[in-house]
C-alpha cells in the first residue's frame, strides 16, 4: 500500500511518496540519500542486506530517499516488495544530501541511525564497526585519513586536493573540528536520542550537512569518535567527480552559512535578503 507524506523544501511543501509501510521497529536504521543512483543502488542494498542480516538479524531497517530524475526509486521499490525492512521514499524535487537525510529521520525508528552513501566506497562491515562504537560515544564518524584507515582505491588527485582543502578551511573556521581528520566520509553512526536533541539545528541541505551535524553534536556536549575505515573510490556514476567546481562552491557557501549561524550574526540568516540569496545559490549549485 502506498501512502503520501510531505517534505519541506526551500520553496514549498511537496509530496513524498512512501512505500511500503514498515511493520517492525528495528534497532538500527540505515539511511541512504540517493540522487540519480540507478546504476549503484541495487548493489549497495544487496551488500548491506547480506552484512546486516548476519550482524543484526531482523533488528535493522534501510531507508532510501530518492530525489533525482532517473529510475532509482523504482529500483528500490522493487527491492522493497521482497523486504519488509526496506522503505523507499521519493521526492519530485531536489532535496540535497542533507535534505534527504533529514526527511528520512522522520521515518526512522531505530535506536542508532547509520548514514551512508549509495555507492560501495565504505563496506557494510565498517558500518557495523561504527554502530558498535556508539556503545561508548554518541556519534561515530568514519574516516579515510586517520591512522587506522585504509585507502584501497584512492580518489582522483583533484578531488582529493579539494577535499583536503575543504577540511583545512572548515577547521580554520571552526576550532571544534581541529581534532578530526575527515568530516565528509560517507559513513556515520549516531544515537537517535542524541540526534533528537540537535535536530532543529540541522539546516544545511547540501553535502556540508556532515559539518552541520558534527558542530551541532559537539556544541551540545555529545561525545564524538573518529574511526578509520577501508575506503575504495567508486568511479561509476560519481556525481561529485563530474561536477567538482559546483560541489566545492556549494560546500564552501554552506560553511559561510554555518559560520554565521554559530555567531552573534545569526539573525541575519532570517532576513528576507539572506533567504532570497540562499535560495538563489541553492538553485544554481544544488550541492
Amino acid at each position: 500500500m502506498t501512502t503520501t507524506v510531505f517534505a519541506q523544501s526551500t520553496d514549498a511543501v511537496v509530496p513524498v511518496i512512501v512505500e511500503p509501510t514498515l511493520s517492525s521497529i528495528p534497532k538500527v536504521s540505515v539511511i541512504i540519500p540517493a540522487y540519480n543512483e540507478e546504476k549503484r543502488i541495487a548493489h549497495r542494498l544487496a551488500s548491506i542486506a547480506d552484512c546486516f542480516s548476519n550482524g543484526y538479524g531482523a533488528d535493522y531497517e534501510v531507508i532510501t530517499v530518492a530525489d533525482g530524475n532517473d529510475g532509482t526509486h523504482e529500483i528500490v521499490s522493487d527491492h522493497a516488495k521482497k523486504a519488509n525492512n526496506l522503505l523507499a521514499l521519493s521526492s519530485p524535487i531536489r532535496l540535497g544530501k542533507g535534505g534527504a537525510i533529514v526527511e528520512a529521520l522522520d521515518h526512522a525508528s531505530g535506536e542508532i541511525f547509520v548514514i551512508t552513501d549509495a555507492d560501495d566506497s565504505v563496506a557494510p562491515e565498517d558500518l557495523l564497526k561504527l554502530v558498535e562504537e556508539t556503545r561508548t560515544c554518541d556519534l561515530a564518524i568514519g574516516s579515510r585519513y586517520s591512522r587506522d584507515s585504509q585507502l584501497v582505491i584512492g580518489e582522483p588527485f583533484l578531488r582529493y586536493l579539494l577535499g583536503r582543502g575543504f577540511n583545512v578551511w572548515a577547521k580554520l573556521m571552526f576550532w571544534k573540528l581541529k581534532g578530526l581528520s575527515d568530516t565528509q566520509c560517507g559513513a556515520k553512526a549516531v544515537r537517535a536520542d542524541a540526534l533528537a536533541r540537535v535536530r532543529n539545528e540541522l539546516f544545511i541541505t547540501g553535502f556540508a550537512f556532515d559539518v552541520n551535524l558534527i558542530l551541532s553534536m559537539t556544541g551540545a556536549g555529545f561525545k564524538i569518535a573518529e574511526i578509520g575505515v577501508a575506503w575504495s573510490h567508486c568511479k561509476l556514476e560519481s556525481k561529485v567527480s563530474r561536477g567538482l567546481a559546483k560541489f566545492a562552491a556549494g560546500m564552501f557557501f554552506s560553511l559561510i552559512r554555518l559560520r554565521i549561524y554559530y555567531s552573534r550574526a545569526r539573525p541575519i540568516l532570517q532576513t528576507r535578503v539572506a533567504k532570497k540569496a540562499i535560495t538563489f545559490v541553492w538553485k544554481h549549485l544544488k550541492s
